[in-house]
């Protein structure tokens, strides 16, 4: 017979893999069905009409009171679902367990409408397997009310302050520009950091590198460390003696080239070094975008498919537990299987005598365990080709990180060896070397055991540390050494580095700035916006990024402050906790906030009528406003219309040979910036429309160049051109026949089976890509090799650069699915 006959209790989650993974646990006369993610939200209109009346979408002026509409992309979903509860006894709400999901529960009760009579039940699955759903069912509550506020709240919150704020911006700059109560401020630190690195001032400084030969080998490097007992500067960090210069350099060089040279110091004493806690959502953010190079959204992608469930030949079972918390607390079950299965691994040498418990920082929300997996024996080695690439890697970092956390600390023997000598000038300097013996591998071997994973993570560990821990040979104190070579290095001090995905994610942590669970929303959204750039896996922000924080910084000084943004969260967990209204914070907040809006409205600095600077015009000599054109910002004559002059607000570096106007033979040429990026033009522009393309350093590019082939589409010949991308080879007649030749290497795509080809990207590095995209996506940043991997048999190598601190860069073959290595050639 029909299951639908016995349907008595309708269970209702958010995603269908999520559905189809429950169905599997729960027994009959349950239906599981999806209302895939959010069904109803604030209309995009600030009125709407409500039974003939027209009515704030939220009442500021009175209690806040929202209104909320089901999107004509969720009719149908809402349809089925208030069908499928009229025939049922009992209806389940089984969203996630956190803010957002008891939020979607709500909203799904008040778009369903029951009748009175259906029994309501709120379920928590905090893991998608048979003993997780059951505890879950067994321990039914209802919807929580100040969760669900504090949820209205922030979504209150980022309408009125999107809104509000992005209006002022196209008032002010252009329309289409937006402002976002959390992406805002989080742009801020990018551009805080921009303007730092901007008026940054490298100090030259000078380091002193000695090879030293003692009884025993091996010969090892130590560096010039202090004169006269006063530390010298070796990094950014100021100290209060610094080799200044060449010359300072070269006369300590020839003075310690005649010097000897004996063991002034020798200890050795033994340092721990601790697993760190299990996984929060940002430190898993973080590691997986160090160590995996994963973006924020990938990450929680791959977390989402793991938590909700995976098919891996038993059917579709959750690996982890739920991926969104501020907690590294383990439960004590999973506490208590980590230690059984160390012992049963490793020994009872590698488990502590007590088990050990993580505690989250003051004000985290500590609903939900940290991260781990749902079976602590279900070994990333078992799950091997079971798993996509992605997951598979995510669940191996989860795991490891969890079994290491239960086990005693590696143990290591540093030590730290001194030789001093007095120099021609009554100095004394001193040299240092450190060098490091592991005595017990301690949780550093969960990491070890699967090699093939562990590969990169132990590199990148490897080359870190490479340059501070030395092999040492065995010394004894007042013994003397040879000095065998010395080397004098320039170098200067570095600005601060411009955030990556990972370095942001922690900082946003630390200063209390969103959710963790909105992390990868708001980057997404900082780039989608093109108010950031990725330069070389780091965050650059552009133009138009730069020119809106600097104006909403003037406008709207506390709400861009990130102690305001950090305290607002607070804000939020009070409503949580029941210890203020939604509509009390939300009238403490809107009435500074419209006095701030109205402040701004009229006093912030507008670049649509311009604002003045302390240039003059070259033509008439009156002053230059900064304005925002089609182009980004520019300089334009306050006397405009009557005078047109125009000047590029921060001109681009000229090479020194600039091309000649191939129009009207004018020379040289300018260099500007329009919207596809560098060009030379006439300096009669745009009357002369000669214009001569350039690269994005602003180099001249030469004209096309024409080859003997011909295009197999259309038969004319192929030309060699430049593009946005550098140079490539296409169809004399391109675009009109889209024929490019590409580079093919030899190797099949991993993904599709097509061919590989060499590309550039916008910033013009290198990569390697599919030639059927945008159908195959598959990207990779090193280059593939035709050749198969002796260890895994994986159909291809790939060429790796690998630069080792204090030591020339060096290339491998290297497998991308096992880390296997093999010397090139």
């Amino acid at each position: 017979m029909n299951r639908e006959c016995y349907v008595t209790k309708l269970v209702i989650v958010e995603s269908p893999s999520k559905a189809k993974t429950i169905t599997k646990y729960l027994g009959k006369g349950y239906k599981v069905m999806a209302s895939v993610g959010h069904i109803r939200d604030l209309p995009t209109k600030e009125a709407v009409e409500v039974g003939g009346k027209k009515v704030p979408v939220i009442d500021v002026a009175g209690d806040f009171h929202e209104v909320y509409e089901i999107p004509a992309t969720k009719a149908k979903v809402v349809q089925g679902l208030r069908a499928a509860a009229k025939g049922v006894d009992e209806l389940i709400l089984a969203t996630d367990p956190d803010r957002e999901g008891e939020a979607i529960s709500w909203h799904l009760l008040e778009a369903i409408k029951p009748p009175k009579s259906l029994k309501v039940k709120r379920v928590l699955f905090n893991e998608i397997t048979q003993n997780g759903i059951q505890k879950a069912m067994a321990a039914p509550t209802e919807i929580n009310q100040q969760l669900v506020d504090a949820q209205r709240a922030r979504r209150v919150l980022d309408r009125i302050v999107g809104y509000k704020v992005s209006q002022v911006l196209w008032d002010k700059v252009k329309r289409g520009l937006s402002a976002g109560r959390v992406q805002s401020v989080a742009l801020r630190l990018i551009v805080d950091r921009e303007h730092e690195i901007q008026a940054f001032k490298p100090v030259e400084y000078w380091v002193l590198k000695g090879k030293f030969a003692a009884k025993l080998p091996p010969q090892f490097w130590m560096k010039l460390v202090k004169l006269n007992g006063q530390a010298l500067q070796l990094g950014n960090k100021e100290t209060k003696a610094r080799i200044k210069n060449e010359k300072q350099a070269h006369g300590l060089r020839d003075q310690i080239l005649k010097a000897a040279w004996k063991v002034s110091g020798l200890e050795t004493k033994e340092k721990k070094r601790n697993a760190a806690a299990p996984f929060t959502t940002a430190k898993l953010q973080v590691e997986a975008a160090t160590k995996l190079h994963f973006s924020v959204s990938r990450t929680m992608q791959n977390a989402q498919r793991l938590y909700e469930g995976m098919d891996f030949g038993e059917g579709p079972v959750g690996l982890i537990t739920y991926m969104r918390t501020d907690s590294p607390r383990l439960a004590p079950e999973a506490i208590e299987a980590a230690r059984e299965y160390i012992q049963k691994k490793w020994g009872k040498d590698y488990l502590p005598a007590k088990a050990k418990l993580y505690a989250g920082k003051a004000g985290a929300q500590d609903a939900h365990e940290a991260i781990r997996p749902t079976d602590i024996n279900r070994t990333p080695e078992s799950l091997r080709g079971h798993l996509g690439n992605d997951e598979f890697r995510l669940y191996a970092l989860i795991w490891r990180r969890t079994v290491a956390c239960q086990m005693e600390a590696a143990r290591f023997d540093e030590t730290v060896v001194e030789a001093e000598s007095a120099l021609e000038s009554g100095e004394v300097a001193t040299f240092e070397a450190k060098g490091e013996i592991e005595r017990f591998p301690g949780w550093l071997a969960a990491y070890r055991a699967d090699k093939v994973e562990s590969a990169a993570e132990q590199m990148d560990a490897t080359e870190d540390e490479e340059e501070e821990n030395v092999g040492l040979p065995d010394l004894k104190k007042g013994e003397s050494l040879k000095l065998e070579t010395l080397e004098t290095d320039q170098q200067h001090t570095k600005p601060p580095a411009r955030f990556s995905e990972a370095t942001l994610v922690k900082e946003l942590e630390e200063d209390g700035i969103g959710r963790p669970s909105t992390y990868a929303s708001i980057i997404s959204t900082i780039q989608n916006r093109d108010y950031v750039k990725k330069v070389e896996g780091r965050f650059k922000p552009t133009e138009i990024g730069m020119a809106v924080t600097d104006l909403l910084v003037q406008g709207f000084p506390e709400l861009m402050d990130p102690r305001y943004t950090s305290g607002m969260e607070d804000q939020l967990d009070r409503i949580e906790g029941g210890e203020i209204s939604y509509e009390k914070m939300m009238k403490a907040f809107y009435g500074p906030f419209e006095i701030l809006l109205k402040s701004a409205s009229k006093d912030m600095a507008n670049l649509k009528a311009g604002v003045p600077t302390d240039v003059k015009c070259k033509k008439c000599k009156s002053i230059m406003l900064k304005r925002y054109g089609k182009n980004g910002l520019f300089l334009g004559c306050s006397k405009y219309p009557e005078c047109d002059h125009t000047e590029e607000l921060e001109p681009m570096d000229e090479p020194e040979d600039a091309p000649e106007c191939p129009n009207c033979g004018t020379s040289p040429m300018t260099l500007r910036k329009g919207q596809w990026g560098p060009f030379w033009a006439c300096p009669n522009y745009p009357k002369c429309k000669g214009i001569v393309k350039a690269d994005p350093k602003g180099i001249p590019v030469p004209a096309d160049v024409p080859l003997d082939e011909k295009c197999p589409t259309c038969g004319k010949h192929f030309v060699k051109r430049h593009g946005r991308y550098g140079e490539f080879i296409c169809c004399i007649d391109y675009p009109t026949c889209k024929t490019v030749k590409k580079e093919i290497l030899g190797v099949p795509c991993p993904k599709c089976g097509g061919d590989l080809s060499p590309r550039k990207s916008r910033f013009g590095k290198i990569f390697y890509g599919c030639t059927k995209y945008p159908k195959c996506d598959f990207t990779a940043w090193d280059k593939p090799v035709p050749m198969s991997c002796p260890a895994c048999k994986n159909p291809y190598l790939t060429e790796k650069t690998k630069k080792p601190r204090g030591k020339d860069p060096i290339t491998v073959l290297l497998c991308p699915a096992c880390k296997h290595e093999e010397p090139m050639g």
